[in-house]
């Protein structure tokens, strides 16, 4: 997906400054990041559980080599995502007070 130009003004009527609203879309994109990769894992881990995983690994390995070279899964990227939660007012943020 090639990158597409932004309008800066749309992040500073959601945040104070332009470096505020790149942290904030950054942390969520970690999040984002992190929420995917943790759901992969999980059904990783399912699929090792069934039983099966043992015996069928050595064709579902070839067949997927096989098709990620015909076809690559699209998957929105996590800063996109972030970006437009942020610009669409969904992001909630607060600062925390300095700890003496």
């Amino acid at each position: 997906m090639p990158a597409s130009t932004q309008n800066l003004k749309k992040f500073l009527e959601r945040a104070e400054n332009l470096f505020e609203a790149t942290i904030i879309i950054a942390k969520r994109a970690r999040q984002i990041n992190e929420e995917l990769f943790q759901k992969k894992r999980d059904q990783q881990i399912l699929e090792e559980l069934s039983g099966n995983f043992e015996t069928e690994y050595l064709h579902l390995e070839q067949e997927e080599m096989e098709s990620e070279t015909l076809q690559v899964e699209e998957e929105e990227n996590p800063v996109v995502t972030a970006q437009r939660e942020f610009l669409e007012g969904k992001l909630e943020y607060h600062y925390e007070s300095p700890r003496r």
